[in-house]
């Protein structure tokens, strides 16, 4: 049984051999298929990333000086993908440099504006207090007239936020 299925097949030897080299032939068509499908979509993604930066994938020849000048495949692509590449790097740079400067002023006015706020603090406190010493000093009179003078006049100004007469000329 074995020795008549291999005379069968050393008959057909011929038939076998096309088999064979036909399933080799479909098998590298097939990655062929493959890989011209991938260098296509690569050149396709090429092509658009190209048009995105303003510039074409395709070699050409330009004209520099008089001189005739054979620019590479993606040559001038390559170059305009950097330039804005670079732009973006500078762009973020810049912004972040401005911000951090904003930042900083914005510190500092608000420190200054803290400074300011306890100075006047202070100085209602401080006031409120001469205010409170002029009213003490009138109430202590002997006699009970109860007459204001200067002084508790220059405490209410003081207390009301205003500048003594003849000062800031």
């Amino acid at each position: 049984m074995i020795a008549a299925a291999l005379a069968k097949i050393v008959g057909n030897r011929q038939w076998l051999t096309l088999i064979a080299l036909g399933a080799a032939a479909a098998f590298l068509y097939v990655q062929w298929s493959r890989v011209t499908g991938e260098r296509d979509r690569a050149l396709q993604w090429s092509e658009i990333a190209c048009a995105a930066a303003g510039s074409t994938y395709a070699a050409s020849v330009e004209t520099v000086d008089g001189k005739r000048v054979k620019v590479a495949t993606g040559q001038r692509c390559k170059a305009a993908i950097a330039d804005l590449a670079a732009f973006r790097t500078d762009s973020d740079r810049m912004t972040a440099d401005k911000l951090a400067a904003a930042m900083r002023d914005r510190d500092a006015r608000t420190h200054s504006d803290a400074a300011h706020a306890r100075a006047a603090a202070e100085a209602a406190r401080a006031a409120t207090q001469r205010m409170e010493a002029a009213d003490a000093k009138i109430e202590a009179q002997a006699n009970g007239a109860n007459r204001v003078d200067g002084d508790w006049f220059a405490a209410l100004n003081d207390l009301a936020g205003l500048r003594p007469a003849g000062a800031g000329r």
